[in-house]
């Protein structure tokens, strides 16, 4: 059984709910039509949807110290670092946004990690 739940572990996961919750009513939205971002088409809100769900529940399994999510999410921040880099790459005249979702991948990581954490998802 895990032990008492990190802070770091709780951020991370209500932070990932937040980012689900926010995908999910993207991709509603754009399916209702209420919003129609240029390049975004029904397919990829609908995949948005899926992703959003799929994300909310590995949220869920990082509260019960599910290892596998641990390695899902560190799977994620790991694509996210990545994509900031191709991105500050692609377009160094647009550092913000790309180095924003560096530093949260790699705080992201960070926490996952920590002493208390693998104590956490030990079991």
């Amino acid at each position: 059984m895990a032990g008492k739940r990190p802070a770091g572990v709780v951020l991370i996961a209500v932070l990932a709910w937040i980012g689900a919750a926010l995908q999910i009513i993207t991709g509603i939205l754009v399916v209702t039509r209420v919003l129609s971002p240029d390049g975004v088409g029904m397919e990829a809100a609908w995949i948005g949807i899926i992703v959003g769900i799929l994300s909310a529940i590995v949220a869920s399994f990082l509260f019960s110290g599910s290892n596998v999510a641990r390695i899902l999410v560190t799977i994620s921040f790991a694509l996210q670092l990545l994509t900031a880099i191709f991105a500050v790459a692609a377009n160094p005249a647009n550092l913000v946004a790309p180095i924003l979702s560096a530093i949260v991948a790699i705080i992201g990581l960070a926490l996952l990690y920590t002493a208390r954490a693998n104590e956490y998802f030990r079991k």
